[in-house]
């Protein structure tokens, strides 16, 4: 597995942890593949826990867009429409996360940013050990899009295996229980990418994290930028179940290259990713399961054919799908 495939699990992992809601990553260990799929490789990497564990981000998408200007990708004006037309799904009917989850449903989501951040229930507060297992690596619109057999035999070679680490989650003051996203993000790098992989968080939001890497083999520095675009949480009958689904948007790039470097490697194709989380509170032994989907969508780009010809292709639909089983226990 390359330093870069690694990365891009790291990402999912950092979404999920980061609300416990969702991002896996993106990097490429050859400077002719794009580094969002290097770092979609292997969740192991860096990012699949922390996603669907740590992120709890938030924010307006008149904020998410100003964000993604910063970026030097211009998206189509029908697509920032969409966004805003998203805000409105706070009427949207329960059961909308399960059924996502449940049918592997490979549109975009329906709802907007329907929250400041991500509120567990009282029973998450506290410190958790955590076990995550990848489950299955899906490629619904063909190996081509998830980013070529290798990126994909890859990920698929991560089924099965299990991530431990540590996780933190805080009392609110305005009530409610958040995730330590700075905490949780250094924990699992430290685990997945070296002591020493994070040299540096500029932002711990509920609407962006963003962070300096360097991972353990890696020839350079990573700036990644982790922006909120879409946030939803939904109760159940039951007071022991929580669902709650984020959207993120990834941009990753090395910090160090040389001039040289920087023309052969490839523009990056932009990703989304949709992290989907149901948990399941069992009081008698204190502990936490929860399953958790992954799911990426391709972004058109006006700087790059190959993205928007790729964008195309899927026709809106998720690019890759991850699968994990997650398990809580007290420290």
């Amino acid at each position: 597995m390359t330093i870069f495939s690694s990365i891009h699990g790291f990402f999912p992992l950092i979404i999920s942890l980061l609300p416990l809601v969702a991002v896996r990553a993106f990097i490429s260990v050859h400077e002719s593949v794009p580094i969002e799929f290097a770092l979609a490789a292997s969740r192991r990497g860096f990012g699949a826990v922390v996603v669907g564990e740590c992120i709890a981000l938030s924010s307006s998408p008149s904020f998410a867009a100003n964000e993604q200007s910063t970026t030097n990708t211009a998206l189509p004006q029908f697509l920032l429409a969409s966004q805003q037309f998203q805000a409105e799904s706070s009427n949207l009917p329960s059961g909308l996360l399960e059924s996502r989850l449940s049918s592997n449903i490979l549109e975009p989501p329906p709802f907007g940013m329907e929250g400041t951040d991500i509120f567990y229930p009282s029973w998450f507060s506290g410190y958790w050990k955590i076990s995550s297992e990848t489950k299955d690596v899906q490629a619904p619109c063909g190996v081509g899009l998830f980013g070529g057999n290798a990126t994909f035999n890859n990920a698929r070679q991560d089924i099965g295996n299990v991530l431990n680490y540590g996780c933190r989650f805080l009392n609110a003051d305005s009530g409610g229980v958040i995730a330590d996203r700075e905490f949780n993000v250094k924990s699992i790098a430290k685990v997945s990418m070296g002591e020493n992989s994070v040299v540096d968080v500029s932002a711990a939001t509920p609407n962006k994290f963003s962070c300096l890497l360097a991972p353990k083999g890696a020839p350079s520095l990573l700036s990644v930028d982790l922006i909120v675009l879409n946030r939803r949480q939904e109760t159940d009958e039951d007071p022991n179940k929580f669902y709650c689904s984020e959207v993120v948007r990834e941009i990753a790039k090395p910090v160090d290259e040389s001039p040289q470097q920087r023309l052969q490697r490839q523009a990056s194709v932009l990703k989304e990713i949709e992290t989907t989380s149901v948990y399941t509170y069992d009081p008698k032994r204190d502990e936490v399961r929860c399953t958790q989907r992954s799911a990426s969508f391709l972004l058109p780009s006006s700087q790059s054919e190959m993205a928007m010809r790729m964008w195309q292709i899927s026709r809106g639909r998720a690019v890759d799908v991850r699968f994990y089983d997650v398990i809580y226990t007290r420290s």
